[in-house]
């Protein structure tokens, strides 16, 4: 193998697989990269062997060839390289590596023991468009488990059904359901899986904003193209391929729990309440409680914070109210966490009873909703 390549696309595409490798210290073929070059195309890959990554860079390729090499030194060699070009020659299993000032040799792995890349035997498979599927995975992924005493709260549930993909996360203190409804969906059987929350946090990065961790920047294509199959799926376009291991488990029968009326409505402007959330949130107890009390006949909403260690709070604002006044207590950050990823001027709150969960979504929108458990007790 003899390329030449920009040194800002090869840093990326490393950073990024390298975070894909097992930190496995017993087997070091794991925590290595897979450097193939071919038809002007560098591939890079990485397998921690729940995860497997593929990165495609363009490159002068002079000589095909490959080499296995570690992700954690080769990483930590290019972030400090400022040349603009950088050539990779390999001699057996040594990688040398060449710019305007510097010449390196990195022992490396014969790609004979490299374990196989992961070949998805397809299932179903659609097409999505990448700032769709980020911004709609953004918005659910506040309610995943952080712990993985449950697996299947600890991961976002896909259902996907003619032409709507459902998404939905549950850490059973709050629940964040997205609904994507495209042409490019047709499927009349209902497919439901699980995705793990190192997965998602992973995609995030992957096909989020383009930025410097990201290849994606120099790929024109926008749409991603997801393959499923029994154990894994794919988010893949012509610069990325990432494959995931499914989580084995039953998402909660969530739907039941969702509200389809409500006792007390009210609506109100989305920035006026996240103002006032974030206002009263300097003020909260150690158990980030923020208690909100809507008053029927007054039609205002108050929001009440207190912490005897620096003072009290309390500050109110008209809003359309309709139905029972009601006061309860809940964690400022999920009440912030929703409405942020609510993209309506105005929102809609709904409540049954000071123990009963509170739904938050856009004003006359079903496209996202969002509940929030109650603080019992305090």
């Amino acid at each position: 193998m003899k390329i030449t390549c920009l040194s800002k696309y090869l840093k990326n595409a490393v950073l990024i697989a390298d975070r894909n490798t097992s930190k496995n210290q017993t087997l070091q073929i794991l925590n290595s990269l897979l450097l193939s070059a071919k038809n002007n195309e560098l591939t890079i890959r990485a397998t921690n062997l729940e995860t497997a990554i593929e990165l495609n860079i363009p490159c002068k390729v002079d000589n095909p060839g490959s080499i296995v090499i570690s992700g954690k030194i080769l990483n930590g060699f290019l972030s400090n390289i400022t040349n603009e070009y950088i050539s990779l020659q390999n001699q057996k299993n040594n990688l040398f590596i060449k710019t305007k000032s510097t010449q390196t040799i990195i022992r490396g792995f014969s790609p004979d023991d490299f374990p196989l890349f992961p070949n998805i035997d397809p299932l179903f498979s659609c097409v999505l468009m990448s700032n769709e599927l980020n911004n709609s995975l953004n918005s659910v992924y506040i309610a995943v488990s952080t712990s993985d005493i449950k697996p299947e709260l600890a991961s976002v549930c896909f259902k996907i059904f003619k032409n709507t993909l459902k998404l939905a996360a549950t850490d059973s203190f709050r629940l964040a359901e997205k609904n994507i409804i495209t042409k490019k969906i047709n499927t009349e059987k209902l497919i439901s899986f699980l995705i793990p929350n190192h997965s998602i946090q992973e995609l995030l990065k992957l096909f989020g904003d383009y930025n410097n961790d990201s290849i994606s920047s120099f790929g024109n294509d926008k749409d991603i193209e997801l393959i499923l199959n029994k154990n894994q799926i794919s988010f893949q376009n012509k610069t990325i391929k990432y494959i995931s291991r499914l989580t084995e488990g039953i998402f909660p029968e969530y739907e039941q729990i969702i509200p389809k009326s409500f006792k007390t409505e009210i609506v109100l402007k989305r920035s006026d309440f996240i103002h006032h959330i974030k206002l009263a949130s300097v003020f909260v107890s150690r158990l980030n409680d923020l208690q909100l009390q809507f008053e029927s006949e007054n039609k205002k909403l108050t929001f009440n914070s207190s912490n005897p260690d620096i003072g009290e709070h309390s500050s109110e604002i008209e809003v359309i109210i309709q139905g029972e006044s009601v006061s309860s207590k809940f964690n400022w950050k999920y009440l912030l966490d929703g409405v942020t990823h609510i993209q309506n001027d105005f929102i809609t709150l709904g409540f049954n009873g000071e123990q009963s969960p509170l739904l938050l979504k856009g004003k006359g929108d079903t496209s996202y909703i969002y509940l929030a458990m109650p603080m019992k007790g305090i």
